[in-house]
């Protein structure tokens, strides 16, 4: 029986599982907090925690797709999409008539942890992508 254990894959699960478990604790925070006190819930928690609990799926089938997904899931919180807190709180800004669309800014740096620590991982998808794309076309 071989029990040696991929270092590679054993980092990208670690590297990947940071962002998840900060999320996880905020979800069950939140959750916590509506189901304790007289806050109600929107249908932005509730995007939040189902997208969430598809994710912890993805995590246990494929790492590919947990990549990607909580990428995904990470840019929806941020663009206000869902949310992962109980209060859901915007910014934006504005120069001249021009102004950002409103962003969360919890999310936006649990995003930016997120590339930087599976930024390797997303170039690897992308050039095997790349790869699949050009062998297809010959």
């Amino acid at each position: 029986m071989n029990t040696t254990v991929n270092p590679k894959m054993t980092r990208k699960k670690l590297f990947l599982s940071i962002p998840l478990v900060i999320v996880a604790g905020l979800l069950i925070y939140c959750w916590a907090i509506i189901l304790a006190t007289d806050i109600l819930a929107t249908w932005r928690h509730y995007i939040g925690l189902g997208l969430f609990l598809i994710l912890i799926l993805l995590y246990f089938k494929s790492t590919t797709l947990t990549i990607v997904g909580t990428g995904v899931y990470l840019l929806l919180a941020t663009f206000n999409v869902l949310s992962i807190t109980v209060a859901i709180t915007t910014h934006w800004v504005r120069i001249g008539p021009v102004q950002t669309p409103p962003i969360q800014l919890l999310s936006l740096g649990l995003f930016a942890l997120f590339a930087i620590l599976n930024f390797d991982q997303m170039i690897d998808l992308y050039l095997d992508y790349k790869e699949s794309r050009e062998s297809r076309g010959k």
